[in-house]
């Protein structure tokens, strides 16, 4: 995983593959990419994920980048 994937942001990444069907074992590659930047207090910014399974199928999906307490 790269761009701090935070372990705080793993149980909504866990949520995301769960609500999608993804197992573990159908995970070929997982791209993660900041697309917004913290601009304010209170906002930490999201990152765009793309995860190829073996099969060739692609999902992708944002997710907001938790702040660490």
């Amino acid at each position: 995983m790269t761009y701090g994937f935070r372990p705080e942001n793993w149980p909504a990444f866990q949520a995301e593959l769960q609500k999608r069907g993804i197992k573990a074992a159908d995970i070929e590659k997982i791209e993660m990419r900041p697309t917004e930047e913290p601009v304010l207090e209170g906002r930490h910014g999201i990152v765009d994920i793309t995860v190829t399974l073996r099969s060739g199928r692609a999902e992708s999906w944002s997710q907001p980048r938790e702040a660490t307490g």
